[in-house]
């Protein structure tokens, strides 16, 4: 015994929509559970760091085009575990070039002494990981994470 199935037009079009409705809601889904904040301008990218509890110093910001490297060394594996401590992940850029924007934003804490920069590696106009450092060459680097301001310089 045989079975057909009549494909209308009506069907066709509620099937698509059908589809058409799972893929922007999955899309919706996948974008809340992965948000990358917007960094085409200096302001978006300002407003990111104000939103770490620092504040950069706009007019001295510099910028530089890098390639991350196709095969991490050991110096990017760990440099990667920062950028997973504040939700970031480099391992799908690997080889790419990316945009580095360096802003300076002091003292971060009252009990230091150091004064700091942030880094934000920009991929097509997102953040895709950075960090805050010291000045110091033997100071340290922190993940993009919000600095308390309790305890803010």
């Amino acid at each position: 015994m045989k079975t057909y199935f009549t494909v209308t037009r009506k069907s066709l079009a509620a099937v698509f929509l059908l589809l058409l409705t799972v893929i922007i809601v999955s899309g919706q889904f996948y974008a809340a559970a992965n948000p990358r904040k917007t960094a085409r301008t200096n302001a978006q990218r300002v407003s990111y760091i104000k939103s770490l509890g620092l504040i950069p110093d706009e007019n001295a910001m510099e910028s530089k085009t890098v390639t991350l490297p196709s095969e991490f060394s050991a110096v990017y594996k760990n440099y990667n575990e920062l950028q997973k401590q504040a939700g970031y992940d480099l391992t799908a850029y690997k080889g790419v070039k990316v945009t580095v924007y360096t802003y300076p934003v002091g003292k971060i804490r009252k009990d230091c002494n150091d004064d700091y920069y942030i880094n934000l590696m920009v991929y097509r106009g997102r953040i895709i990981g950075g960090d805050i450092s010291s000045r110091n060459i033997y100071g340290e680097m922190l993940p993009l994470k919000i600095i308390s301001r309790s305890e803010n310089g």
